[in-house]
């Protein structure tokens, strides 16, 4: 009976375990994207928001304006030439000389992984582009005539705004007052279920797939097609579309216990269980 009372604690003691997992909180950092003449460009470092500002690595961004960059060693400067522009700075001083004038940045330029990093609006207006901030989908997008984008700056980046915005829908509609966790968990849920040779090949395909049965109800109300996404939704989105991953290869999530998938269970997240 001893025996049989310890067994009996042993599984209570699991199933405690099982379903509350500890579950380490994802830092929410939006992903930010950069676009010249509407092809997304290749970060060799991630841009940086700092004070409304988004800084970005200098040769990047050069290198998609077609510009050529110098580097010198011993003084620690700058110089950028493209056309008839010339750009001189220093990862020592907040002073830039544009065309012979001479403009003073917020910071000196921050240096990181290695990356010098520079306020992009102020580095692309002084290669004369027009900036615009989409701050709905986190995107820098630049313009300039008669620009070629070199072929080793483009970025294949596997998803489009229409993409984003629809997957940060469905993670309003299903999980929005609940924590940012859970919101990057019900995100690859979709995409993992995109991957998989088991269901639709795109978000949207997946987000209105009945196959079987309707997968997400909130996406077949009438009311779906004038959802608002939220801030964090979007950023949820667009983290976990970039790679953001804390429920490995899960396919299935509900608010409650599947029982017929008991041995597929992966970890529960606020009030969600995921399952594989």
């Amino acid at each position: 009976m001893k025996k049989l009372c310890k067994t009996l604690i042993c599984l209570c003691m699991s199933s405690i375990i099982l379903f509350n997992v500890p579950v380490l909180a994802i830092d929410k950092v939006p992903p930010i994207s950069v676009k010249v003449n509407d092809n997304y460009i290749i970060m060799d470092t991630e841009p940086i928001m700092m004070n409304d500002t988004v800084y970005v690595p200098l040769r990047s961004i050069a290198n998609a304006l077609s510009a050529e960059v110098l580097w010198d060693g011993d003084t620690h400067k700058i110089t950028i030439n493209e056309a008839d522009n010339k750009i001189e700075l220093s990862t020592d001083s907040n002073i830039v000389d544009i065309n012979g004038e001479q403009y003073e940045l917020e910071i000196v330029p921050p240096v990181v992984d290695d990356r010098t990093m520079v306020p992009i609006r102020f580095f692309a207006e002084g290669m004369n582009c027009t900036v615009d901030w989409k701050k709905k989908v986190y995107t820098v997008k630049i313009l300039r005539e008669n620009l070629v984008v070199p072929a080793t700056s483009l970025l294949n980046r596997g998803y489009t705004d229409e993409d984003l915005i629809l997957l940060a829908k469905i993670i309003t509609a299903e999980v929005n007052y609940i924590s940012f966790d859970a919101k990057i968990a019900v995100a690859n849920v979709v995409i993992n279920r995109k991957n998989s040779p088991e269901f639709p090949s795109t978000i949207k395909g997946v987000i209105y797939d009945k196959t079987y049965c309707v997968q997400f109800p909130p996406a077949h109300k009438a009311s779906f097609a004038e959802k608002e996404p939220t801030t964090d939704c979007i950023i949820a989105a667009k983290m976990a579309l970039e790679g953001v991953n804390n429920i490995d290869k899960c396919l299935f999530f509900n608010h409650r216990p599947f029982k017929s998938k008991s041995k597929d269970f992966y970890k529960k997240i606020d009030t969600e269980y995921f399952y594989y």
